[in-house]
């Protein structure tokens, strides 16, 4: 095949404006969008305040360990909250399928690369990092941001805010404070359903229900996988393999993999009481004997119980309680053929 060279544009963050805030702004959760937010406004002498529900990565970090052990969850700080966000135990795979002409994509890998991240993410088609060494990185980001002038507050979560004149002048910290601020972010993440119906109760903010999609993990032997992915010639010889599976049904749904995870395992990664959440991961060596994805279909909100913003947000809550009964608890397993 033929080889061709792609220049990639660097990533220019547009110009900063020139009226100086009176108050520094506020990012709302430390998971990618977050940090990056954060990270960008610290660059050009902002200095954000980022605040984060959770834990910081270490304690976090220990929290899930006992989480998966035990089965003890804190509902603050957990595989869904705390610094680095939900990625940072859903391994670290960084591919997006968006087309990206303005180079993002880019400039996220070579920001992970400066704080530790291996290089190879830099030219592989699916780059992934691990959690193992995604935690470090997100580590060394934060420092890094703290010395640009980043200050972070763990366990500390948006309650309120206030607004002037159609402009948000404060935020409330977990019932009890109040931090003024010139303009704020909001980088919740999937999981802050409090938020959003905080969020909703206020009424300031146009919200509306999206589609997105639902489904399952499936597991199977990665030797199995290896075998069907590369020959009997080379399955014991190269990394181990991932595969994509999509279909488009004749109902209009579509049914796809996501987020594979070669060499991984199947965590449970709920964030509320009495409500089960299943996620996949690797670590950096993806050497486990199993693979996992999520087998997963389109829903819309006409699927949803009623029609406002949050139709979607009860239907997760329905499934994620539902698999919390069938498992007592416990991620339910079956065996594919049943």
């Amino acid at each position: 095949r033929d080889v061709s060279v792609q220049d990639s544009p660097g990533y220019r963050l547009p110009e900063p404006g020139t009226q100086e805030l009176a108050r520094p702004p506020v990012v709302i959760g430390t998971g990618p969008a977050g940090l990056f937010c954060g990270l960008l406004l610290a660059r050009k002498g902002y200095r954000p305040i980022l605040l984060e529900r959770g834990e910081d990565v270490d304690a976090r970090t220990r929290r899930v360990a006992e989480f998966w052990e035990n089965g003890s969850l804190c509902p603050d700080s957990n595989v869904q909250f705390g610094e680095g966000g939900a990625g940072t135990f859903s391994d670290g795979k960084l591919n997006t399928l968006v087309k990206d002409p303005a180079g993002r994509n880019r400039f996220v890998l070579e920001t992970f690369v400066k704080f530790g991240a291996p290089e190879h993410i830099l030219y592989e088609g699916k780059p992934h990092i691990g959690t193992d060494v995604l935690s470090n990185v997100i580590l060394r980001m934060r420092r890094f941001m703290e010395e640009s002038g980043a200050e972070f507050r763990f366990e500390s979560c948006m309650t309120d805010y206030r607004e002037e004149q159609g402009a948000v002048t404060a935020v409330e910290i977990n019932h009890r404070e109040w931090e003024n601020t010139s303009f704020l972010v909001l980088a919740i993440g999937h999981s802050a359903r409090d938020t959003f119906r905080m969020l909703q109760a206020k009424g300031g903010l146009s919200m509306s229900a999206k589609a997105f999609a639902v489904g399952f993990r499936v597991e199977h032997p990665q030797s199995m996988i290896n075998l069907q992915q590369y020959g009997e010639l080379y399955a014991d010889r190269l990394p181990a393999a991932p595969y994509k599976v999509t279909a488009n049904l004749k109902n209009g749904r579509g049914v796809y993999s996501f987020c594979m995870c070669p060499g991984g395992y199947v965590v449970n990664a709920s964030s509320e009481e009495r409500r089960l959440a299943v996620n996949g991961m690797s670590y950096s060596g993806r050497d486990a004997k199993n693979a996992n994805s999520a087998i997963i279909v389109s829903v819309s909100p006409e699927d949803f119980p009623g029609d406002d913003a949050l139709s979607g947000v009860r239907f997760q809550e329905m499934l994620e309680e539902r698999a919390f009964s069938l498992g007592e608890g416990k991620i339910p397993q079956q065996l594919f053929g049943d």
